[in-house]
């Protein structure tokens, strides 16, 4: 990820979503869905956070290079440009958090990473072959660290999702974003950290 890139030539601000470009790295595919829906998913959770307002004639551009992957990689792809645009200084009027879940609709047997609410078992940061397996759904989730209740976006695959099984992967996205956001503020303060005791070493 980086800042600002310079102003476009073809004049005019543009739409704010025309601002923000989709990703011109392409992402595996996601279980039924196309390159670019997993590319327009991620636009907009991040240009609903960033303040393009105060970057009228510029184009921020997110390259998403995928090393290796095992699962959660829509997720993991958020998170990552989230922590770039902070680290490039980019002003946001929020904190947007990315999720993944797998929802099953009876109880499973899954030690260390399942919540069961109700008839309904969540599975979170499932690997790529839990995500693929029949007979479940697989929620990616787009909430607001700073205001939990609102969703920012969400993508589903797999099987239809009830309206309890979205309650509760709502329910489990909220506290992985508590974790996240002090990982996130976490990995901030030791940067500045160390660049502080860099300039004045």
């Amino acid at each position: 990820g980086g800042g600002p890139s310079p102003p476009a030539t073809s004049g005019g601000d543009g739409a704010p979503g025309e601002r923000m470009k989709p990703l011109p790295a392409p992402l595996p595919p996601g279980l039924g869905a196309s390159e670019r829906e997993l590319e327009h998913f991620l636009r907009d959770a991040l240009s609903s956070c960033i303040m393009l307002e105060r970057y009228p004639r510029c184009v921020i551009q997110v390259v998403v290079q995928i090393v290796q992957a095992d699962g959660g990689v829509l997720g993991t792809a958020v998170n990552c440009a989230v922590m770039a645009l902070m680290d490039a200084g980019l002003a946001m009027r929020g904190l947007p958090v990315a999720s993944t879940c797998v929802v099953f609709g009876g109880a499973g047997e899954k030690s260390g990473q399942e919540r069961v609410g109700g008839g309904v078992t969540v599975w979170l940061d499932p690997t790529a072959e839990e995500e693929s397996g029949e007979g479940h759904s697989t929620v990616v989730l787009v909430t607001d660290a700073s205001e939990q209740s609102l969703i920012l976006n969400s993508m589903t695959f797999g099987s239809p999702l009830s309206l309890e099984g979205l309650t509760c992967s709502i329910d489990v996205s909220n506290q992985m974003a508590v974790a996240m956001l002090k990982f996130m503020r976490l990995a901030v303060e030791q940067k500045v950290t160390k660049e502080l005791q860099t300039l004045w070493s």
